[in-house]
């Protein structure tokens, strides 16, 4: 009966350790297969990479983007848990002037569009000077 019940809690347990380990493993060879790709890309004088190509492999604007997602999402969570609080905000919201929050919101929607922009940029830009080329 007790080898049951920790056998219950421990299969789940083991299986989530063995995840979590294989995970580790997948992103540590993602992190050897991106230094390589760079080693190689910088060594290939033909094809006149840029810092923001070698700064897009390593997806140096991942902790910007939680960032600007959060000051998206925070409001909206904070009023469904506290909703005096997520009233408060969205009124003192309304204080804000209207060119500011214009201007917020081009900074957030060029920081995920030039995120993704950058990430197509290298193929596009490969495939212009192939077709030049020829």
């Amino acid at each position: 009966m007790i080898k049951e019940f920790f056998s219950f809690i421990t299969k789940p347990l083991t299986q989530w350790l063995k995840n979590r380990g294989e995970v580790s493993k997948a992103k540590h060879k993602r992190e050897i297969a991106v230094i390589n790709n760079q080693a190689r890309l910088a060594s290939d004088e033909q094809t006149f990479n840029h810092e923001w190509e070698m700064a897009s492999l390593q997806d140096k604007d991942k902790m910007l983007r939680y960032i600007s997602f959060l000051l998206f999402a925070l409001p909206i969570i904070i009023t469904v848990l506290l909703p005096e609080q997520g009233k408060t905000i969205f009124t003192n919201l309304e204080n804000v002037p209207q060119w500011w929050v214009k201007t917020f919101i081009a900074i957030n929607g060029g920081i995920w569009g030039i995120v993704e922009l950058k990430n197509a940029a290298p193929a596009l830009i490969n495939a212009i000077k192939t077709v030049v080329k020829k």
